[in-house]
């Protein structure tokens, strides 16, 4: 149920961004992050993954936005308990965020407040392979910073936390329309 619910959340967005935008606003973004399972924090400190991060935006005025993520697992978190030895793997995640922002100077700091759905897989030489699915509201902090004087193309970073246990930081490019 809630994963229908995040996948009309995220094409609201994309509606609202199309229906409401100024012609140059909307983004697409390519970024690259480490998301972080705190589930599997007595297995080590490397229980992070790889991930690719497709954005999707539009900042609807110069002080609110709205923005959906699309990702999927790059590499695996390598968990051992010094027995068996385990990997844990992004399988995928959407979010739809509203965007708060301002602009200081030259570049843009703007929060994301909203949901999130996730699904990993635990996988080990003693066990098959583990679903695990998880969804719930998340929270997040960034900064855009322009790349070229026509400011089409921009530097983000950003951070988000998950529900409990995951959160994610990345940082790529962004191309503006």
């Amino acid at each position: 149920m809630f994963p229908k619910i995040v996948g009309l959340a995220i094409c609201a967005t994309m509606l609202a961004a199309n229906v409401y935008a100024d012609p140059e606003q909307p983004y697409v973004g390519l970024n690259y992050g480490l998301m972080t399972d705190h589930t599997y924090s007595s297995n080590g400190n490397n229980q992070r993954m790889g991930e690719v991060v497709a954005r999707f935006g539009d900042d609807l005025n110069e002080y609110f936005g709205v923005e959906a993520h699309l990702a999927t697992g790059a590499s695996d978190a390598k968990l051992s308990n010094g027995v068996t030895n385990e990997s844990l793997h992004l399988y995928s995640m959407e979010s739809a965020f509203a965007k708060p922002q301002i602009q200081v100077e030259s570049f843009s700091l703007y929060g994301l407040l909203g949901v999130s759905v996730w699904r990993t897989a635990l996988t080990g030489a003693t066990i098959n392979k583990t679903w695990s699915s998880d969804h719930g509201a998340a929270l997040g902090a960034g900064v855009r910073v322009p790349l070229t004087t026509s400011g089409q193309w921009l530097f983000d970073a950003t951070y988000v936390h998950l529900k409990n246990s995951q959160s994610y930081a990345m940082a790529g490019v962004d191309y503006r329309f």
